[in-house]
């Protein structure tokens, strides 16, 4: 018999003396019974009780503990550094190109200090100064282009100043052209005057020595005919 149920059973025990002495008219017995029978069954109340506080304590959770921050949380910073580091461009890409996008009709002159690159459709004079002009695949520009480098592989109408003109597979050029060197690849297209840059500083050059000799020819003549009159 478990200890739990002792002081019940003892209390039903005197209950059941109690009903047999009520039975027997024994009214002392009936009565010391029934008191007994009462108390054991407080006592079993009460037992129970104390039992379950007892075994809410055992059963209540220990609290977790929270590991505490080591040294090693400083690296939060630093991977936010490298975020950081990662996501500011370097100097050279900031330095950013002109780009006319596809599906692009752009209408107006460009001057540039950096790359022009053309995939849409210009519509006026592009200048890239001392830089790169190209004029990409499906491209179109209808104006002049000064540039140091120009390369075309789409369609050019106009004028093209440069130092150096490459005409790619696909590229057209229908105009008047003023290069230093000229690149043509199969495919390319050139409708129009070319005229190599170069070619007029020489004749400069060439006219200016032609003058300083037949100066210096005539310079001793006019000498010796100043001491003819002089004689």
């Amino acid at each position: 018999m478990k200890k739990t149920y002792l002081f019940l059973n003892t209390s039903f025990f005197f209950w059941f003396l109690t009903l047999i002495g009520w039975f027997f008219s024994y009214s002392a017995i009936t009565l010391f019974s029934f008191v007994l029978s009462i108390l054991f069954l407080i006592l079993h109340f009460n037992q129970k009780k104390v039992s379950k506080m007892f075994t809410k304590r055992q059963n209540k959770p220990t609290p977790e503990v929270t590991p505490t921050p080591t040294a090693s949380t400083p690296e939060a910073p630093a991977k936010l550094e490298e975020q950081i580091t990662i996501a500011t461009p370097t100097i050279s890409e900031e330095k950013s190109n002109t780009i006319i996008s596809r599906d692009v009709i752009f209408e107006g002159n460009i001057t540039s200090n950096e790359q022009v690159h053309i995939y849409g459709k210009v519509i006026g004079n592009i200048i890239g100064k001392n830089n790169t002009v190209k004029v990409m695949l499906n491209g179109q520009v209808t104006g002049n282009i000064t540039s140091k480098e120009l390369i075309v592989n789409g369609r050019v109408e106009g004028e093209c100043l440069s130092d150096s003109i490459s005409i790619e597979n696909n590229g057209e050029i229908h105009g008047t052209i003023q290069y230093s060197n000229l690149s043509i690849k199969k495919g390319g297209i050139l409708s129009g005057q070319a005229k190599v840059k170069e070619a007029t500083l020489h004749n400069e050059k060439v006219t200016q020595l032609k003058d300083r000799v037949k100066h210096d020819l005539h310079t001793p003549t006019d000498n010796i005919d100043k001491d003819i009159a002089s004689i």
